[in-house]
């Protein structure tokens, strides 16, 4: 099932006197690149200005118009509505046809009162009648979920987000990071973090899914992670620009469905395959380089400060000769401090240990990664477990059962209730695996749960 999970980080602070169109050499990538660190930090005015000054400079209509949008938004969520509209006619003028995101977008809401709004999305829609590829739709809010805090449940998350169930939804990073400061604030949390989903395939093409997840301050022992990085490691042989590389073409060629959807690769994980003629010559360089520079990755994953360079290193890793040596050298990165480098590590785990004839992820280590705070830390690691149950022998596992259940029932309980298909399913499997029993429902699970010994009555 191909998918798109939108993962939304912390951004880096960024001054606002970075370069400037008017500065002799100036591109529009790394005046993009300062704008998004702006947007990121929730500086809107520098966001704003940054945006402008790529738009600018691009060369590219496309990317000119798309700079042109994204100031618009920052100048509207910084209060200078002149300004937006501004921008927003100049993004109209570059030929920006996204007409239903535009309609849609929270980060424009404040624009809607203005007397030119109706004009601008009637142009918006002009141009979109002359587009010769329509952009992806905007998506329908299918699912709302609320986990891990014991006093703050889904409709308090879904008034405060001021989201709505089977209404078109345009994710915002700032928006959603707004909304976190509040519930942490209101409800005095520990941790909050919003995460989309949206499907791109199947039969939930089209589909969102948002997930709150939230650590309260009791349960805060649940945040513990490495240190963050901070060297600054040589790419070896230029693996983790080329893992880059590689990423960059084929979500493209997804967002574009040109991807079989059999594509596939020669280890036990990769994000796409290879199968697409553009991708074709990029595995072979992997499966040769990689097993020559096991050591160096593996200090990319330790010790580099760049989250995306970590998080390349761990899927490159992929590519090791045995599932033990994966294992080995990527188990100690479970919790690292970048929620995006745990889900890469978890993700090759668990495809690793279900490519296995025998376990080789030590079910202690599972268990602790259940406590991880955010849903792609969960999700991951409940597939790992199935994974790991399918392998034990029956002895083994009639001999853990109990401790699993003690320790794990009520969380997999809870994610059998949730909305997402890929936090609740993989729950329901494992709680089948343990029971040995097959319930539809979380109320039946939660009954079942409630008549294993050791429950709390």
């Amino acid at each position: 099932m191909a998918l798109v999970v939108v993962a939304f980080g912390a951004g880096c602070a960024h001054s606002a006197n970075g370069a400037r169109a008017s500065e002799p050499g100036a591109t529009a990538g790394p005046l993009s690149a300062q704008a998004q660190q702006a947007y990121e930090s929730l500086a809107f005015d520098a966001c704003a200005e940054g945006f402008k000054a790529s738009a600018e400079v691009a060369t590219d209509a496309a990317e000119r118009a798309e700079s042109f949008y994204r100031s618009a938004g920052c100048a509207s969520l910084a209060g200078q509505l002149d300004a937006a509209v501004e921008m927003l006619k100049r993004a109209l003028q570059s030929g920006y046809f996204d007409a239903e995101h535009l309609q849609h977008d929270p980060e424009l809401e404040a624009l809607h009162a203005r007397p030119e709004w109706d004009t601008l999305l009637a142009q918006a829609r002009a141009h979109l009648a002359k587009a010769t590829e329509p952009p992806f739709p905007v998506p329908t809010l299918t699912g709302l979920d609320a986990f891990g805090s014991k006093r703050v449940d889904r409709e308090a998350v879904r008034q405060v987000l001021g989201l709505e169930v089977g209404k078109p939804i345009v994710p915002s990073f700032a928006r959603f990071r707004q909304k976190e400061a509040l519930l942490r604030t209101r409800y005095d949390l520990a941790f909050v973090r919003v995460g989309m989903n949206m499907f791109f395939a199947s039969e939930r093409k089209g589909q969102a899914f948002v997930v709150v997840d939230m650590v309260d301050q009791e349960d805060a022992a649940r945040l513990r992670f490495l240190p963050e990085p901070k060297g600054h490691p040589q790419d070896p042989e230029g693996l983790v620009a080329r893992w880059d590389d590689y990423q960059q073409r084929l979500f493209a060629l997804q967002m574009q469905g040109k991807m079989a959807e059999d594509s596939r690769c020669q280890v036990a994980h990769c994000i796409g395959g290879f199968g697409h003629p553009e991708l074709a010559g990029i595995e072979p360089e992997f499966l040769a380089k990689v097993p020559k520079q096991l050591d160096a990755l593996t200090t990319v994953l330790r010790e580099e400060e760049d989250d995306d360079k970590r998080a390349a290193a761990a899927f490159l890793l992929a590519y090791a000769p045995t599932p033990e040596e994966v294992v080995r050298r990527l188990v100690p990165s479970i919790r690292d401090a970048s929620s995006s480098v745990r889900n890469n590590v978890l993700r090759v785990l668990t495809a690793t240990q279900e490519a296995a004839p025998h376990p080789v992820v030590d079910l202690a280590t599972v268990v602790d990664a259940m406590s991880l705070p955010t849903t792609t830390d969960r999700n991951k690691t409940v597939y790992l477990l199935s994974r790991l149950l399918d392998d034990l022998t029956a002895d083994a596992l009639k001999a853990q059962r109990a401790d699993l259940i003690r320790q794990l029932g009520e969380t997999l309980v809870a994610m059998s209730a949730l909305q997402q298909p890929i936090n609740r399913d993989p729950a329901m499997q494992v709680l089948q695996q343990l029971s040995g029993e097959q319930h539809e429902t979380a109320e039946a699970w939660r009954a079942w749960l409630a008549r294993q010994p050791g429950a709390a009555k």
